[in-house]
């Protein structure tokens, strides 16, 4: 049974939850203002990788929001730290030029490779290039020699299988192009996005109880319950990670959200809501919950 009273802070979804493109969803804005108002911590959790995150915070600016690069947490950072910390220096970097941004770009034979949403670089003659770097396969049935024992990595920022585009249709996602890698290449990639428990971990690190704003030495941290992950992909936003870690998952029926995505995944969403809006009304106002089971959220202030 969910539990969506005791709500401390929240996880928030960008693209479709908050904005679609330049788009705001109804008084996203505003929603996210009265959370700041009444103190509750949160952090925006993107899986974007078709710009950086200093372009990502632009947009989200320019649209009407007030956000601080230290309010934001996307799989790109989480890519990008992981190219770092195994030493990989000269990824195949299957990513837009803007999200490009920050990572090592060396010489010789390409070490991992590194995928997200870049639909100008998922061709067929990209991802036979990412395949060979895999496989180690090259023209003349020469094998590659990398100077490190450790076969090419395969890391994806996420897997989403569609988005929702800015004409209003859902568009395909990275994720049946990482499939295709793994099924040809006889690989496993590596997610560094939501819904890794990894990222959901690492996006709480800076709102720990007690630390507010960064203040606070934040010990005990969150437990499952308390922490509310908001988005509106039941696969990529309120999957694996976030039930493993018992979030209170909320989906919103805005951007990629379909009729009948409540069924879809590995549990059924706690909460459907039919906006971020909405469901920030309802906690801070101490709504009761839509769900038929005498659920009710408790009131969150200052």
């Amino acid at each position: 049974m969910a539990h969506v009273n005791g709500i401390k802070a929240l996880l928030i979804d960008l693209s479709g939850t908050l904005h679609i493109g330049d788009d705001p969803t109804p008084n996203a804005a505003q929603a996210l203002e009265k959370l700041r108002e009444a103190g509750v911590p949160f952090r925006l959790c993107s899986n974007t990788t078709k710009e950086s995150e200093t372009d990502l915070l632009a947009r989200l600016r320019r649209i009407g929001f007030r956000v601080s690069e230290h309010e934001v947490q996307t799989s790109l950072m989480a890519a990008r730290q992981l190219v770092h910390d195994r030493g990989y220096r000269n990824p195949l970097l299957l990513l837009s030029e803007s999200a490009k941004a920050g990572f090592p770009q060396g010489s010789g034979e390409k070490d991992c490779v590194v995928v997200g949403l870049a639909p100008e670089e998922l061709s067929y003659a990209r991802l036979n290039e990412a395949f060979r770097i895999l496989t180690g396969e090259r023209p003349g049935g020469q094998s590659a020699v990398l100077g490190q024992s450790r076969k090419p990595a395969l890391i994806a920022t996420h897997r989403a299988r569609y988005f929702a585009d800015t004409d209003g249709a859902l568009s395909l996602g990275p994720g049946p192009f990482i499939t295709a890698l793994e099924e040809a290449a006889d690989v496993r990639a590596e997610i560094v996005g939501k819904p890794s428990r990894m990222f959901y971990e690492l996006s709480l690190q800076g709102i720990m109880p007690g630390q507010g704003d960064g203040d606070g030495d934040g010990e005990r941290g969150w437990r499952g319950e308390e922490v509310a992950m908001v988005g509106d992909d039941v696969r990529s936003d309120l999957g694996d990670g976030a039930v493993e870690c018992g979030f209170v998952r909320v989906l919103v029926k805005t951007g990629k959200y379909r009729e009948g995505d409540e069924s879809k995944g590995v549990k059924p969403p706690d909460l459907v809501v039919e906006s971020f809006a909405e469901f920030v009304e309802m906690l801070l106002e101490g709504k009761d919950s839509p769900l038929d089971d005498g659920i009710s959220i408790l009131p969150i202030r200052p």
